[in-house]
């Protein structure tokens, strides 16, 4: 490839976005309303979805950007998770141009040829994210916001830290091996940043507060696109090391935050903290694959049940958080006789419900065996059983909220029937999590098309 080619090929995503947050800023000089603003947001997306699709099959590196499977996969995931709540967004030009700006940071982030560019795109990521929190105009949004972006900060930190000593050991900042105590202490260092990001046991007491603190889109915002960049990032790491101490404690960190996220989430009654531990359990599971995949290797193909459960996880959460914003629900009293009262709701957020639970044959299912089987393949016997146990337990809320809508007796009040928009959400993520649980055949072309076969 020649490389008078090589911007348009791996940087047009990234113009497109930085040209609509531009947009999105000159439209605050005049009187645009929030239609406007959301649909100048989904093109700038949608825009970026094309261009990553069209050019995916450009495969190059250089000192500062990379195009591999790993890149347009991630900025799939990150711009597609974008989507749900750019169709809602609230808050004006400003919101619009955040979300535009921390899209254009999970992209820089995808597209990083060495350690610098992954900590500039880490921090135009999630400066963004701290400022969208504050702005929801919720009682414990400036709480929510200041947890964030301490948590970030302490992230930030650890990740130059780890940064400074790499290069001391390898005098380089590629994203390449070392060999010296000096890389391997760097390496651990920068994956404890991204599993500060992805909300990792014991490095998660941010999460719930920040979800329960922002709007349910914005919650389904953090909970897949900002969860995809931060796997994106910890599998960067764990590349550079398959033997390293990173990858060898990521089944003990992942059998133990998959555990406590269930356990505290069976405790909650608030439904967006509750889908807060739910997430953070889910992240444990994801931790568990990508574990197995370092223990096998490392090798590209065998990412693809991580990168199928991200996707599975883009549409059932985002799909449950536009179903808190469609319901108006808070509690999970909220939730009882909602069968009586918008019967289809009750049918799709149950749908969502099964296959966060596991439950075949849901895409659910499917992404939670792919990564058991992974765990056996690997040999990891007894993080399987620790996942086993947290799956059995979080059928706990997850069947009860399906009980509770179903069966319990409530008011017989129409909540919230004015957000039609997230009501047709809730049934395009249920379909879509529906259908890939009855597609394995998506895992097989993920395989190969990670292993350069497609």
């Amino acid at each position: 490839m020649n490389s008078a080619a090589f911007p348009v090929a791996v940087l047009a995503p990234h113009l497109a976005l930085g040209l609509g947050l531009f947009a999105a800023l000159l439209a605050g000089m005049g009187r645009v309303g929030e239609r406007p603003l959301r649909v100048l947001v989904v093109a700038a997306l949608g825009a970026a979805l094309a261009l990553v699709w069209a050019w995916h099959r450009t495969q190059t590196g250089g000192p500062l950007i990379r195009s591999d499977e790993f890149s347009w996969l991630g900025q799939l995931l990150c711009y597609g998770g974008a989507i749900p709540l750019a169709l809602v967004l609230s808050g004006g030009d400003i919101s619009a141009a955040l979300l535009l700006g921390s899209a254009l940071g999970m992209g820089l982030l995808a597209v990083s040829g060495n350690l610098l560019m992954l900590f500039i795109g880490l921090q135009f990521m999630s400066l963004p994210g701290y400022v969208l929190v504050s702005r929801q105009g919720r009682p414990r949004s400036y709480e929510g916001a200041v947890k964030y972006f301490f948590a970030g900060g302490t992230a930030s930190a650890l990740f130059l830290m780890g940064l400074a000593l790499h290069y001391a050991d390898t005098r380089s900042l590629a994203l390449e091996a070392g060999s010296g105590v000096l890389s391997e202490a760097g390496l651990a260092l920068m994956g404890a940043a991204a599993l500060f990001k992805i909300g990792c046991v014991p490095m998660h007491f941010w999460l719930p507060d920040v979800y329960e603190s922002s709007s349910p889109e914005l919650a389904g915002f953090f909970s897949t696109s900002m969860k995809a960049a931060g796997f994106l990032l910890l599998m960067r790491l764990v590349a550079l090391g398959p033997d390293s101490a990173l990858a060898g404690s990521l089944p003990a960190l992942g059998a133990l935050t998959m555990i406590f996220g269930a356990i505290l989430a069976l405790r909650q009654q608030g439904l967006q903290r509750l889908f807060a531990y739910s997430s953070i359990s889910h992240a444990g599971n994801l931790i568990l694959g990508v574990g197995a995949w370092a223990a096998q290797g490392a090798r590209a193909a065998g990412a693809a049940p991580v990168f199928f459960y991200l996707a599975v996880y883009l549409l059932m959460s985002n799909g449950v958080f536009q179903f808190l914003r469609a319901s108006s629900a808070v509690s999970r009293g909220d939730l009882r006789g909602l069968g009586q009262r918008d019967p289809s709701q009750a049918a799709a957020a149950s749908a969502l419900l099964l296959s966060l639970a596991g439950i075949p044959p849901t895409g659910g299912f499917l992404a939670k065996f792919l990564i058991f089987w992974e765990l056996v393949k690997a040999g990891l016997y007894g993080a399987l059983a620790v996942a086993g146990l947290a799956t059995l337990v979080s059928l706990g809320y997850y069947l009860g909220l399906v009980r509770d809508m179903v069966f319990e007796e409530g008011d017989r009040l129409d909540r919230a029937r004015q957000a039609s928009l997230s009501r047709s959400l809730v049934w395009v993520c249920a379909a879509g999590a529906l259908m890939l649980g009855l597609g394995p055949s998506l895992v097989s072309a993920l395989a190969r098309a990670l292993g350069g076969g497609g």
